[in-house]
């Protein structure tokens, strides 16, 4: 079950982290449950990733990129990717894995 926490507790709290806008990479992080969220004052702001140690933040207002460059182009040819995967035929476990590495493949990239 996620958390409410702060923007400023997760900007202090890591070393790296990603930005990525609101359903910029929904198939990257199908296989994900986000650690935590912030709110802002009209309500839901972003859910948070802990990725080995990385921080993934997506959602309407994210926070910014922290030792990580991320374009929209780089987001979206992974998204791609993973979308590729989840849509084939494989079974569950196989596409499990390869989304799984595929996001380890970005954070990298970042």
């Amino acid at each position: 079950m996620k958390y409410k926490t702060s923007k400023k507790n997760m900007k202090e709290s890591y070393d790296k982290i990603i930005k990525v806008g609101y359903c910029d990479a929904q198939y990257l992080l199908q296989y994900e449950e986000p650690t935590a969220y912030s709110t802002r004052s009209e309500g839901w702001a972003c859910d948070y990733y802990d990725i080995d140690g990385v921080l993934i933040s997506t959602g309407y207002a994210p926070i910014e990129s922290k030792n990580a460059k991320v374009d929209y182009e780089t987001v979206k040819n992974y998204e791609d990717k993973a979308r590729d995967i989840i849509c084939s035929y494989d079974n569950f476990e196989d596409k499990r894995i390869k989304v799984k590495n595929l996001l380890k493949e970005f954070i990298r990239e970042a």
